[in-house]
């Protein structure tokens, strides 16, 4: 990694330190569609964004005093400061038409952005966090990733022949598991099989300084998992309400402080900080965004 998050020093006093906190110029979801004609207004970055939805649920002009842009995808609703550079960063490409909405669940948070995103690249976030029964064991094991640079962020792929969770043990054949990370704050988790393609797509909203909006949505070719969009959706919220218990406890521990990495487990959360950085670089010197990430293959026990 040519640009590697080493120890470093907090900003002086005074002056915002863009490696941390929420990049002012990206998208972020701020609802998820749903049919109109209604009027509907959203929080981001400390500012209220009014906006109008027609009957497909598609939104309208933003409301001009605050100077954004919106647009739809993944059946949510996104917006940007109408400053910002339009490909720093972009969204991911939309998801085919073959998939569905099979859950939605958002869950707000009284946080700190970096502390949320975190939980979005760090390995060992699922294994601690998220210890529910039906979902995995406590047997742990060893595991390996290869890591890439991929659009505005990185791509994982595991390198074994077992995913995260038993749940996706039920899809067997030819399946391959990769999970991408792109900023600002986006993780999206792709399972495909023979004949079958899921996408869990989970975000990170700032709503203002200290308050975030985590979403979990999932979309799936089965159409027949559409039928059970209630339970999946409840279940979104039991794992978004767990992060949102962790970072209760973090709370008042900022993450503005020398960063120290120690071996492969750290690596995805210096990956983002040199992202962020190299983003941040990107938009001060009008320059095109540089990936600062290299290929490299990470080992961890959880």
């Amino acid at each position: 990694m040519r640009d590697e998050v080493k120890q470093q020093e907090p900003a002086a006093s005074g002056k915002r330190d863009r490696r941390f906190g929420a990049p002012r110029g990206a998208w972020y979801p701020v609802d998820r569609v749903r049919p109109g004609p209604v009027h509907r207004t959203a929080g981001l970055h400390g500012e209220t964004l009014t906006f109008q939805v027609d009957r497909a649920g598609n939104p309208g002009s933003a409301d001009d005093s605050g100077g954004w842009r919106l647009l739809t995808r993944f059946g949510l609703i996104w917006a940007r400061p109408m400053d910002g550079d339009p490909d720093l960063p972009q969204l991911p490409p939309a998801p085919p038409d073959t998939l569905g909405s099979i859950a939605y669940s958002e869950v707000p948070a009284d946080a700190d952005y970096d502390q949320a995103v975190l939980g979005l690249v760090d390995p060992a976030h699922v294994p601690m966090i998220h210890r529910s029964w039906w979902w995995r064991s406590d047997r742990r094991r060893d595991k390996t990733k290869a890591y890439a640079p991929s659009p505005f962020g990185f791509t994982a792929m595991a390198a074994d022949d077992f995913a995260s969770t038993a749940v996706y043990d039920l899809v067997k054949q030819d399946r391959r598991v990769t999970i991408e990370f792109r900023l600002p704050s986006i993780r999206l988790e792709r399972v495909t099989a023979r004949g079958f393609e899921l996408i869990n797509l989970t975000t990170i909203t700032p709503v203002r300084e200290g308050h975030v909006v985590l979403r979990n949505l999932i979309l799936c070719s089965d159409r027949r998992a559409a039928l059970l969009k209630p339970f999946l959706s409840a279940t979104g919220r039991v794992f978004l309400r767990q992060d949102v218990g962790i970072l209760q406890r973090l709370e008042g521990r900022s993450p503005h402080l020398p960063l120290v990495f120690v071996g492969d487990p750290d690596k995805p959360s210096a990956f983002y900080f040199a992202a962020k950085a190299a983003l941040a670089r990107a938009e001060r010197e009008g320059s095109g965004y540089v990936n600062p990430v290299e290929p490299q293959t990470l080992t961890w026990r959880t």
